[in-house]
């Protein structure tokens, strides 16, 4: 992880201005650079580069070429590297990632992300052309930040630097307040900020004197390739793919360790990797809840330690307080985010930081990628094939729990044959209320009641989420179309930025295994049966895993929720912030929140505690968390 910054005055030269600005930049985003910074000025153009090395490659950017007519700052680890060399003509395999940016560059131009595979995020100066070229990795794994005025374009890695820039407005963006509360990320270009945007994944940016063109160069689409006859040896030979790309340069690479089947594929994959290459065992992180806890992963994690002989590091996990460092967190996140369990997150990474780990493969996104299937349920619906999604409804229900009659008569009462439904929705209405038997104060609650009506209005908070908040029934009835709507929603990329972000402040760079764009497109392409079979989501993923993982966890039922340990924190150690929060500083979030709901769930939550609705949790969290940061932002804080 490094970082990239860079200032195109777009109207007159002025290099006092642009060398101040950057040199600017640079020294707020100095925890991303321990291995060095350094910048680059022409005429009205200025690069710069906070370096963490973590490809081995030689000494940080910017980087020119063609005798200073094209200069680059780049934040990238290239996988196709081999492919790129050959198709360059270039026989130096020792040639950096940045150089070969450049060279891309010089021969498709503005097309050259097409021919990309990694994470990314560039900047190009052209000087022949005047103009900057930009862009960003496929799922948006590496940020980047952007300001345009008339006179100035100014970007970088994160949204700070450029906040302590001359005319940068400070104004915070409700668009982004409203969606919070709501818990929806719809727009890819919206930050905290009115005046700063974030440059999509898969898009590029070309930026001018005249005018800014923003480009998307590549939309997810299943693999064209034709698959080999064994799924799940295809999988295997992919995600074993995926796994030594993110592992290449550093020496120092770690990994997650969580117990679950994403992170424990990817620490088996890469244990045997080390072992293969006579490299010392792979480190991992894990965090350890008390025993008896239904947190506790120890017996997962164990099994996996036992069978792949790796070098662990077990962070214990005891009296969990999710609002401790939190003003620190908000410095970080640069606003306000959807991870209620990014404290957790940040003890492994300050954990693998202090023992000199750069790299740390993290198996997020497992789900997402490889999918739980549950598109499959609605195709076979809708396909008729009644007996088949019975037997697979049943199967789900014995694993991830739930009544198996109520789940097959919803889906009968949605696709079934006209002529079934009006007896059938009404005996699936009795079962599925004694399933549900919500309590009477829940009924017909949702995010609405939580945000104040006229933010809601004044953001159009309904329209949006209408747009991008529910999967439509037509693309819900296919599992392929279900599948790609998950990839791309704008939760994806988000909380990239939020690992990112978190990572940086302890010179860590998260490395996602499944985030492989030969991967994604291969699994996209996937028929339902293989994400989805014997009630087992990630299918593909378990069969791939056989003789690797042990099957304890390869064919392991449940799935951790951290709700319960949030709860319990939140009402044992911040009882008092609480109460500052949303009652004696209500007046600093009545614009944005509905009090009363808030008041309401907050009561609610303090009277049962071990039964409360997911949606009061969000309720106190998102307020709580809302209150700090427009404390932080009032009292003069800014990004850190």
């Amino acid at each position: 992880m490094s970082g990239v910054a860079g200032i195109l005055l777009r109207q007159g030269p002025a290099l006092a201005e642009a060398a101040s600005g950057i040199q600017q930049m640079l020294a707020r985003m100095r925890h991303r650079g321990p291995d060095g910074s350094s910048w680059w000025l022409d005429s009205g153009i200025a690069l710069g580069h906070a370096w963490l090395n973590t490809t081995d490659e030689p000494g940080p950017g910017p980087l020119t070429m063609a005798g200073g007519k094209l200069a680059i700052t780049a934040d990238c680890r290239l996988d196709n590297r081999d492919e790129l060399l050959a198709r360059l003509g270039i026989r130096d395999s020792s040639v950096a990632d940045a150089v070969l940016l450049m060279r891309a560059y010089l021969r498709w131009g503005e097309a050259c992300p097409v021919h990309l595979q990694g994470d990314f995020a560039f900047a190009v100066w052209d000087a022949e052309r005047q103009l900057l070229f930009c862009a960003r990795d496929h799922f948006g794994v590496k940020p980047f930040y952007y300001h345009a005025a008339e006179r100035r374009f100014a970007f970088a890695s994160e949204i700070g630097p450029m906040l302590d820039l001359d005319g940068v407005d400070a104004r915070l963006s409700e668009h982004r307040i409203s969606g919070f509360l709501a818990g929806l990320a719809d727009d890819p270009q919206s930050t905290p900020y009115s005046d700063i945007f974030a440059l999509p994944a898969r898009h590029s940016l070309t930026v001018s004197a005249q005018r800014l063109v923003l480009r998307r160069y590549w939309q997810i689409e299943p693999s064209q390739r034709v698959p080999r006859s064994d799924a799940a040896e295809e999988f295997a030979h992919l995600f074993s793919q995926a796994v030594r790309n993110r592992m290449r340069g550093s020496p120092s690479v770690g990994a997650m360790l969580s117990g679950g089947l994403d992170s424990s594929s990817i620490a088996c994959v890469a244990g045997l990797q080390n072992a293969a290459g006579r490299k010392p065992k792979l480190p991992t992180f894990s965090l350890v809840f008390d025993k008896g806890s239904s947190m506790d992963e120890r017996s997962f994690i164990d099994a996996v330690l036992d069978q792949q002989k790796a070098d662990p590091t077990l962070i214990p996990v005891g009296n969990y307080a999710p609002f401790a460092e939190f003003e620190r967190v908000l410095e970080e996140q640069e606003g306000t985010f959807l991870a209620p369990g990014l404290t957790l997150t940040r003890g492994i990474y300050r954990t693998a930081g202090a023992k000199g780990i750069k790299v740390l493969l993290d198996g997020h996104g497992g789900d997402e990628v490889v999918s739980q299937g549950h598109g499959h349920l609605h195709e076979l619906a809708n396909g008729g094939r009644w007996l088949d999604l019975w037997r697979e409804v049943r199967s789900a229900s014995n694993t991830y729990g739930g009544s198996t009659l109520g789940l097959y008569f919803q889906f009968l009462t949605i696709y079934g044959p006209a002529w079934r439904i009006a007896r059938l929705r009404q005996l699936g209405n009795r079962a599925l209320n004694r399933i549900r038997r919500p309590a009477k104060s829940q009924r017909g609650r949702s995010w609405r009641d939580l945000i104040n009506p006229d933010l809601a209005r004044r953001t159009e908070l309904i329209d949006r989420f209408h747009r991008a908040g529910y999967m439509p029934p037509s693309i819900q009835a296919s599992d392929a179309l279900s599948h790609r709507w998950i990839l791309s929603n704008g939760y994806v990329p988000h909380s990239f930025e939020v690992l990112d972000k978190a990572a940086a402040n302890f010179g860590v760079e998260p490395r996602y295994p499944f985030w492989d764009k030969s991967l994604v497109e291969f699994c996209l392409g996937l028929p339902g049966e293989q994400k989805l079979s014997h009630g087992f989501g990630r299918y593909v993923l378990r069969q791939a895993m056989q003789g690797i993982l042990p099957a304890a966890v390869q064919w392991r039922r449940d799935k951790i929720d951290f709700t319960a340990n949030l709860v319990n924190g939140m009402v044992r150690n911040h009882r008092d912030l609480l109460e500052q929060l949303l009652v004696g500083d209500a007046g600093r979030i009545a614009p944005y929140v509905n009090l009363p709901e808030v008041n309401a769930a907050y009561a609610r939550l303090l009277r049962q505690p071990d039964q409360a609705a997911p949606l009061d949790v969000q309720y106190v969290w998102r307020s709580a968390s809302l209150s700090l940061w427009l404390r932080q932002v009032q009292h003069g804080g800014s990004p850190a």
